[in-house]
């Protein structure tokens, strides 16, 4: 007898669903994930996109969130990557989704509170076009100069600077970063001098910093907590945030010495849905999120690239959100001269 071949390979599909499904929550439930649908059940698959490549930090806590969520959807949890213009096809591709639940997006705060005041043509309001959900993680960003540099505090390395002006530069993961602006704002409270040099990430900014061809780095904890350790290479100026890092507690931060307004000036990670979310759906995933955050594989992931975790207070991240706009668009309109059109 003759085989349908469509309905052959449309039970093929079927059985492959099932069983990539069956295979998500089996290694969520061997992780120590909830084995039983959360309040925010969906009645199809998830994904969060990311907008970095494969293989980072970001992707790999996007990757562990996915597959700690998928027994709580109740549904298999992709990541997506799209990478690109400064994560704008990411969350361009996001605010155009269903607002049911399924499209989310796992974003750092620069790309949802600083891109808009660098870029003014973006193809969406990231304040009116996106619900925040959950925030993740948080990170501060830190002043590295080389172990053998004279300056052992701020204020001593300021005066170095201000004795010897136009002598000093400093390397940041980019035009635009958080590095470049709180290298910025740093300069700009202080009343030094020195010059920007932008590169791809900061491995390279740091391998410069090593050579000497760099007076400072200013990345995120995450990057530079190989070099920090007593011994190192790199020596740690401050921190910002308001509190020290646990693993680092010699490090002071940018307030303990002297420059409050720096304090503020962190990093973090957030999911967001599409606008128009109804409300009881983004209260179920509030709580969802916030119970899988608990565990302690996620802690540690995160605390493996420099983060700890974030609020899990929805009206506190939506707060956060608009905060930080506010900050970073003053900064930016303080400093002029920065964008990325």
């Amino acid at each position: 007898m003759k085989t349908n071949t469509f309905w052959t390979r449309a039970a093929l599909r079927a059985a492959l669903c099932v069983a990539a499904a069956v295979s998500l929550q089996a290694v969520a439930w061997a992780q120590g994930a909830p084995a039983t649908p959360g309040a925010s059940t969906l009645t199809k698959p998830a994904r969060i996109v990311v907008t970095v490549p494969p293989g980072g930090g970001i992707d790999t806590i996007a990757r562990r969130l996915a597959t700690r969520m998928a027994p709580v959807l109740g549904q298999p949890v992709i990541v997506e990557n799209r990478p690109g213009a400064s994560g704008v096809l990411g969350v361009d591709n996001i605010v155009r989704s269903a607002p049911d639940g399924s499209s989310l997006i796992l974003a750092a705060g620069s790309t949802i509170t600083v891109l808009p005041h660098l870029m003014k043509k973006l193809p969406y309001d990231a304040t009116r076009d996106l619900t925040p959900i959950a925030q993740i993680g948080v990170t501060p960003l830190v002043m590295l100069v080389n172990s053998d540099n004279p300056a052992k505090t701020v204020a001593e390395f300021v005066a170095a600077a201000k004795n010897s002006p136009n002598t000093m530069s400093y390397g940041s993961y980019g035009n635009g970063s958080l590095g470049h602006l709180i290298g910025e704002a740093f300069k700009h409270a202080s009343g030094m001098t020195m010059v920007h040099v932008p590169y791809k990430g900061c491995a390279s900014a740091i391998n410069d910093l090593i050579g000497g061809q760099l007076s400072a780095v200013v990345c995120d904890v995450g990057s530079a907590a190989a070099f920090l350790p007593p011994g190192s290479r790199l020596r740690g100026l401050a921190i910002t945030g308001t509190h020290r890092v646990a693993s680092f507690p010699t490090i002071p931060t940018f307030p303990e010495a002297g420059y409050p307004t720096l304090g503020p000036l962190v990093g973090w990670l957030g999911i967001f849905g599409p606008a128009n979310m109804p409300k009881p759906l983004v209260a179920a995933l509030v709580k969802d999120f916030a119970d899988v955050m608990k565990t302690d594989d996620m802690r540690t992931a995160l605390a493996q690239i420099g983060y700890d975790i974030g609020d899990p207070s929805a009206a506190n991240f939506a707060k956060t959100v608009q905060q930080d706009g506010v900050v970073w668009g003053q900064l930016i309109r303080s400093i002029g001269g920065i964008t990325l059109e």
